[in-house]
């Protein structure tokens, strides 16, 4: 699975405002419509935790929303 999302997510991910230095927080809605919270974004592409958790239950390329989690 893929941890890399889209350019388009990317541009707007760089818009929020930053949970820590070069790390954003959202929330994620997926294409079966599973909502994911919690969902760490570093330099606006990569996603690296998901909760507490470093494995990423989830295809990036699945995202189809996503919103700040602040």
């Amino acid at each position: 699975m893929g941890n890399i999302i889209s350019q388009e997510l990317k541009d707007k991910v760089l818009e929020m405002p930053e949970y820590r230095q070069g790390v954003n927080k959202v929330w994620v809605r997926l294409q079966d419509h599973t909502i994911h919270h919690n969902v760490f974004i570093a330099w606006g592409d990569e996603i690296v935790k998901v909760g507490e958790s470093s494995d990423i239950p989830f295809d990036a390329e699945d995202i189809i929303e996503l919103e700040n989690d602040l």
